[in-house]
């Protein structure tokens, strides 16, 4: 019996992988049968393929993707424990998103999640950076851009703005060269910005050249928010804003 072949369906019932996800395997060459009948194009597997296939199935439900299946399979152990252990690490982390998750859901329907305190009364109106050069200047209106997605406009005089929001909720980012003679000169904001869809905002910011702090995390008191240091030297907070 190990010398004999056997057909698609016998081996997606002993393997637990459907037919058409063999048929997939097959095309992207992650597990190719044994045997492709020319005349009909039936796929024969072997009984010496069971453990990898088994081992595939494995692989899928601790939710690796296909290249790093392949990448598993392929490779030597070293290979294969970096790629489990990436990958254990990204569930540790999910794991724990879902189960601050859960916790703050318990505490809103129990009405026992603390509140921030607030001043109803303000509203962050403007944002001003300052900067030693015309070279971090423009360092800084490039990251600026790239994170909020349009350019700064030159208001001349050193000095470079974007509008924040709209309407009730406008606001400004200024940017400018501070001169020596200034009681704010060589000064360092910090300060927090709300987005809507974190994760993306703090990836934009880290891909332009932000250095990350600590990554998107659930507060207990407060929004979900990550902290990044711009490339000149500020410090920023970012708030998850509801949609």
């Amino acid at each position: 019996m190990p010398d004999e072949l056997m057909t698609i369906g016998t081996f997606s019932l002993l393997t637990g992988l459907s037919i058409p996800t063999l048929r997939h395997y097959d095309d992207i060459g992650l597990l190719r049968p044994a045997e492709v009948d020319a005349r009909t194009s039936y796929r024969r597997y072997s009984y010496a393929q069971l453990a990898t296939a088994r081992r595939v199935c494995l692989l899928r439900a601790a939710e690796l993707s296909t290249e790093d299946i392949a990448r598993t399979l392929d490779g030597d152990a070293s290979d294969a424990r970096a790629v489990l252990m990436r990958q254990r690490a990204a569930l540790h982390e999910r794991a724990g998103r879902i189960e601050a998750l859960l916790d703050r859901l318990e505490q809103d329907m129990e009405g026992t999640r603390p509140q921030m305190t607030s001043a109803t009364d303000f509203r962050l109106v403007a944002i001003n950076i300052g900067v030693d050069s015309d070279a971090d200047l423009d360092v800084a209106r490039t990251f600026w851009g790239k994170v909020l997605g349009t350019d700064l406009e030159d208001w001349g005089s050193g000095s470079q703005q974007v509008v924040l929001g709209e309407g009730d909720n406008i606001g400004f980012l200024n940017i400018r060269v501070r001169s020596n003679d200034e009681p704010q000169y060589g000064h360092r904001s910090a300060f927090g910005l709300g987005v809507f869809g974190l994760e993306e905002a703090h990836q934009r910011a880290l891909a332009a050249g932000a250095t990350e702090q600590y990554p998107p995390t659930d507060g207990e008191n407060m929004p979900r928010h990550s902290r990044i240091a711009d490339p000149v030297g500020n410090r920023i907070v970012l708030w998850e804003c509801a949609p």
